[in-house]
């Protein structure tokens, strides 16, 4: 049985909060991943914030807050979890570990505040005041932000607060980065809070977890690498639905004893919408021209997007047999769904295509490519539409900057040995 070496030393029951991202939901999953990792590693209670209206993933109506919980796996057994409300309960109001505010107007909305907030600072629930008090009460808040540092787990020398000489490896991982090396002073911080969000840019950790820590004992790497694959999954609910389009999309022709779909269909993310990187934002003709020759004639091609005029899709039309997650709203049962699924849904569904051709710079193509890695389809079945990145996927790449704009190999290939993955496990 594998245990972390990350979890002697401590003092006390150490716990971990986290502010979530104000950015688009794929932003939020890679913070909360790298938080899932660090608190499991590092044997603490992981602090979930209060329910909260995601950006872009309000489309119920009746009710627009939402927790990790809604959207994941169970993964309770993972870490130990409490909610924000549970851990004032316990920890500041039940055994006083940590004070509140002492203007009682403050104190008050900040108890308002713990089991749903908004992120408008004049709101009665604000999340500024949970997340403020909580930064205010911590013992460790980390200045870190995912393009700038990087976080070293050492597990033969962190409790002697030095580190091994890995002048090498630590600089192909780190980059230009600045290496945090986890020390005894984290450790023993009884609250280690993460201060993220895009309202408070120079600490976001925009950079998929095994591109923001290393572990240096490959074996304890791939261990957390594995435990992010198998456990911090969608729900049930997304994939059983997606399984519904898959099964569709292949006339039935899914083999239930293997990973791999036996597909008839390819897949493509096409984001428009608020896309802020406006060069990637090509016109359909372009996105014919450059994967022509990637697709069969005719061939009947998955499209995940934001854009909502139909129009738009014509040249693509002329030529293959397009499909939309509109087209199995009553195969994939959506009307009894939650209506904030659809984009999980769309990601499930694409890596399960032939081919998949994304969006270079979205997260959401990114997080579809890691999945294809984890159902064994080979790197060189993805492609992204825009000519100069094309071929990104097919060479062997380790992380680097931007840590966000794609996933690297090193997430998936080769993570069920004990060896640091390289290029040997390209596929």
């Amino acid at each position: 049985m594998f245990r972390s070496p990350f979890f002697e030393n401590p003092l006390t029951t150490a716990d971990k909060s986290k502010k979530p991202d104000l950015g688009g939901w794929n932003n939020i999953r890679m913070e909360f991943e790298i938080m899932l990792v660090f608190a499991a590693a590092t044997g603490r209670t992981l602090i979930l914030p209060p329910d909260t209206p995601f950006y872009l993933l309000q489309r119920d109506s009746k009710l627009k807050h939402r927790g990790f919980r809604h959207f994941f796996h169970k993964f309770d057994d993972v870490v130990d979890v409490l909610s924000t409300e549970e851990f004032y309960k316990q920890e500041v109001l039940g055994k006083n570990s940590f004070s509140l505010p002492s203007d009682e107007e403050v104190r008050s909305k900040l108890l308002n505040s713990l089991s749903r907030c908004n992120f408008r600072a004049t709101s009665e629930t604000s999340c500024v005041q949970v997340f403020d008090h909580l930064s205010e009460i911590a013992d460790f808040v980390p200045d870190w932000h995912g393009e700038h540092h990087c976080l070293i787990m050492d597990d033969k020398n962190w409790f002697r607060d030095t580190h091994t000489e890995m002048a090498e490896e630590i600089q192909r991982f780190c980059g230009t980065r600045e290496p945090a090396f986890y020390n005894t002073t984290m450790h023993d911080a009884a609250l280690f809070h993460f201060r993220t969000g895009a309202n408070h840019k120079e600490t976001r950790l925009l950079a998929q977890f095994y591109s923001f820590i290393h572990f240096t004992n490959p074996r304890v790497g791939n261990f957390y690498k594995r435990l992010i694959r198998n456990r911090c999954r969608y729900s049930d609910e997304i994939f059983c639905s997606s399984g519904k389009i898959i099964q569709a999309l292949s006339g039935g022709n899914v083999d239930a004893n293997s990973n791999h779909t036996l597909s008839s269909y390819s897949a493509m993310h096409i984001r428009r919408g608020d896309f802020q990187w406006k060069k990637m934002r090509i016109t359909a003709n372009e996105w014919y021209e450059n994967t022509k020759e990637i697709f069969h004639p005719g061939e009947t091609i998955y499209i995940a997007t934001d854009e909502t005029n139909q129009t738009f899709f014509e040249p693509l039309a002329i030529h293959y047999n397009l499909k939309f997650l509109s087209d199995f709203e009553d195969v994939a049962g959506l009307d009894q769904l939650d209506p904030n699924f659809v984009g999980m849904i769309d990601q499930v569904v694409c890596s399960r295509g032939r081919v998949f051709v994304g969006t270079y710079f979205s997260s959401f193509s990114a997080y579809i490519g890691r999945m294809r890695g984890y159902h064994g389809t080979s790197n060189k079945l993805m492609f992204y539409g825009q000519l100069d990145r094309m071929n990104e996927t097919h060479k062997w790449s380790y992380p680097h900057s931007s840590y966000s704009a794609r996933e690297y190999p090193t997430g998936w290939n080769g993570i069920d040995g004990d060896t640091e993955p390289s290029e040997v496990d390209f596929f």
